[in-house]
């Protein structure tokens, strides 16, 4: 969701904005592509061009109701991200919002997973924003015309009966890294620092049965408070984020007596891409990490977190050495399917153990200012996707000298995310009031003259 400010953009509208992505398709072909099913979903789906691509069935023009407050805003997010994704054209939509405060839009997309990460995601930016308020043709190497013409429904069905025969290497290499990978877990939890054990999630009110609406809620933290305690104490940008998240988390749930004894854990992304790699697609590894909600003093929290994610992303690195092929590419889609239908009809996401209880993601983004279509680009929330069983996503991504914080939930499980949004504030301010001198203490060498 980017929030724009076209105060020096005369004749600025809807129109402006469509024929601005009219112009940048051309860099952008996943876009104009749908899938297509193997028939009987023998194999996973193929992307082909669609023939009969029309760019007004994508980007949408509404209006705000009055205030037109963050609140207000918040709502129709939450409303485009319970209306699921047509999946007979290309997988992605967008929204022109009017009627903000202060004359300013938002713009708002929405895209399938399978097509962007957080990475990618943000790559986006290099084709459809603009260094400046007067827009520039991406240069010609960023397009892509090579055609992805639709299958013959028999050439579909070969390739998806042929694909057990052909899936045979997978299988062993799949295997092969699962057999590596529980060996490797058992020899982890025998460290010093073990990293948390698999399905050892605490029961939580955040998790359950996830349902088909949604809430949403965002706020902006300073960057440079959280490079402040970044730098004070030693960690990294993401630590201080999570430790941000999870004091929210932890007041969150003290305030409704509802805190586990046992520390939440998340799955936190970590990418698999190349350093320069911002190509369309998804790429991540999920770690699963200890956000430290038993303890209550914020720096010790840090200092634990520090640690935990230390060890995560070092077993995270070497699981995804071992593990080549994943499951969802060696089993039918079918079966998938039919599986994960019978995960939710069992309501199991409430009976079984969790690895994680949450998802909670930090996307660096671009750190100079932007434009679309002219518009100057003030902020851009992200806002990360559910997963079976966990009612929260944080998504987190810096731009600029800020960091904005999408919270999407499931209102079922989680009744108010705009505390969690105040709550974050609040304890960044306590890590930040933690690097100062105390009053009477022997002031720091910067202070000294």
């Amino acid at each position: 969701m980017m929030i724009l400010d076209p105060s020096d953009t005369p004749g600025f509208s809807y129109h402006t904005v469509r024929n601005h992505l009219q112009s940048r398709l051309p860099y952008l072909p996943q876009f104009r592509r749908r899938i297509q099913e193997v028939p009987f979903q023998l194999d996973r789906p193929v992307w082909v061009d669609d023939p009969h691509f029309y760019l007004d069935a994508h980007i949408h023009h509404i209006a705000l109701p009055a205030p037109g407050g963050e609140r207000e805003l918040a709502g129709v997010v939450s409303e485009i991200l319970a209306r699921p994704l047509n999946r007979n054209q290309p997988l992605w939509e967008s929204w022109f919002v009017e009627g903000l405060a202060a004359g300013r839009v938002a713009f708002i997309t929405k895209t399938h997973h399978s097509m962007v990460d957080g990475i990618s995601g943000a790559g986006l930016s290099d084709v459809l924003c603009d260094l400046g308020p007067v827009p520039v043709d991406p240069p010609d190497k960023l397009r892509d015309e090579q055609p992805q013409p639709k299958r013959a429904g028999l050439e579909l069905f070969a390739r998806g009966a042929l694909s057990p025969v052909l899936s045979v290497p997978k299988v062993v290499s799949f295997v092969r890294g699962t057999v590596s990978g529980a060996v490797a877990t058992v020899a982890n939890q025998r460290r010093s620092d073990p990293p948390p054990r698999p399905l050892s999630a605490p029961k939580t009110a955040l998790n359950g049965v996830i349902g088909p609406r949604r809430d949403f809620a965002y706020c902006s933290l300073s960057l440079n408070d959280v490079k402040t305690v970044k730098n004070h104490f030693d960690v990294k940008l993401n630590d201080v984020i999570l430790n941000v998240m999870a004091g929210a988390l932890r007041g969150y749930l003290v305030k409704r007596d509802q805190l586990p004894e046992q520390p939440i854990l998340a799955t936190v992304p970590m990418s698999t891409r190349a350093a320069d790699d911002t190509e369309m697609g998804n790429l991540v590894h999920p770690m699963a990490a200890s956000l430290a909600t038993d303890i209550d003093d914020p720096v010790a929290r840090l200092s634990a977190i520090h640690r935990g994610m230390n060890t995560a992303k070092e077993l995270a690195e070497e699981a995804v050495k071992r593990q080549s092929v994943g499951l969802t590419e060696i089993a039918p889609p079918l079966l998938m399917s039919l599986v994960f239908r019978g995960y939710r009809a069992a309501k199991l996401e409430q009976r079984m153990p969790l690895n994680t209880n949450l998802i909670v993601s930090n996307v660096p983004g671009p750190p100079v200012q932007l434009y679309l279509a002219g518009a100057r680009i003030d902020h851009i929330f992200p806002v990360g996707p559910l997963a079976a069983g966990m009612g929260m996503n944080v998504t987190v991504m810096s731009y600029r000298d800020v960091v904005d914080v999408g919270v999407q939930v499931d209102p079922a499980l989680v009744d108010d995310p705009w505390e969690l949004t105040a709550c974050a504030a609040d304890e960044l301010e306590k890590l930040v009031a933690a690097t100062r001198p105390k009053r009477g203490g022997r002031r720091s060498s910067s202070t000294r003259r």
